[in-house]
């Protein structure tokens, strides 16, 4: 008799799935037997869900802001608090900045870097978002770090959820009241171009325009001094070029928005741990490239 079209699709299923539990088994007893390489597939239930502040030890920051105080998440680390990072790298940045401005060819450089070159190591804020997506999208880490007692400190703010995005902003305004002269990758295309947008959103003020001839971009200075002779001139190729520092398991940019997403909805905060350290990353590469730049050292020549 013809077997019908549905119980050959039954008996197919039921085939595989013996296949299936037949290979784990034969897969666990080689593994007993010291094959390491047998990849054993195992059935697990979801992970529990990492709370922030296991993931991400810190704090309540509360910001002043014109219609009252509001509250975010802030992470703060000195250099020498962050696992396996050269803590010489904020000595030998204290010491191009106290030097700079004697080195400078001022008829070449651009004015933010003329006064990035005349600044103390303590005046320059460093400053890198990470957001939802591009123009218009909400930001939803605010990551500075500038120089002070020695050592190279990390502030990052961070929005818990959507509702916290104005104490972010207001945590960045607070910081540049004080700021001689402001420094970023690619901020002045789309950093301090989306955090007005999303100031305005708030009707706050962030104080942008007033450091706007002392922002340096340093995308723009690297494309004026490596073009051509490296790949290209995104952070990261830099980074790998000129600081000996190769991510592993870095959480890719694209895929940033939608973990970030996930986090605001389960609360669990697995991955803002991966976030905050490609912030942070990207922060200290900053200080790194601006001393090259500062300097003339061209390690391509």
């Amino acid at each position: 008799m013809a077997m019908s079209e549905s119980r050959r699709k039954k008996l197919e299923l039921l085939t595989r799935s013996l296949v299936r539990r037949d290979f784990a088994s034969a897969g666990e007893l080689l593994a007993r037997h010291g094959h390491s390489a047998v990849n054993i597939p195992r059935s697990s239930g979801p992970a529990e869900p990492l709370e922030l502040a296991a993931a991400c030890p810190g704090e309540m920051a509360t910001i002043d802001l014109p219609a009252g105080p509001a509250n975010c998440y802030l992470v703060r680390r000195r250099l020498d608090q962050i696992a396996g990072e050269d803590v010489a790298i904020a000595r030998q940045y204290a010491s191009v900045l106290r030097g700079a401005g004697q080195r400078l060819d001022e008829l070449e450089a651009s004015v933010g870097l003329c006064h990035a070159a005349n600044a103390a190591p303590e005046d320059v804020l460093f400053l890198d978002t990470e957001t939802c997506g591009l123009a218009g999208n909400m930001i939803f880490l605010m990551g500075l770090m500038f120089y002070t007692e020695g050592q190279l400190v990390f502030e990052q703010y961070l929005a818990r959820d959507y509702s916290e995005e104005a104490a972010v902003l207001g945590a960045f305004a607070a910081r540049a009241a004080s700021a001689g002269v402001l420094v970023s990758f690619n901020g002045k295309a789309f950093d301090t171009n989306l955090m007005r947008e999303r100031a305005a959103f708030h009707r706050l003020e962030l104080g942008l325009d007033a450091l706007d001839r002392r922002h340096v971009d340093l995308l723009h200075e690297s494309r004026k001094r490596w073009r051509g002779k490296l790949p290209n001139c995104r952070l990261q190729t830099l980074e790998r070029h000129f600081c000996s520092r190769v991510r592993v398991g870095d959480i890719p940019g694209a895929a940033i928005p939608d973990a970030y997403h996930r986090f605001v909805h389960s609360g669990d905060a697995r991955q803002m741990k991966d976030i905050l350290h490609h912030n942070l990353l990207d922060l200290l590469t900053m200080a790194q490239i601006l001393c090259l730049v500062l300097t003339g050292a061209d390690p391509t020549a």
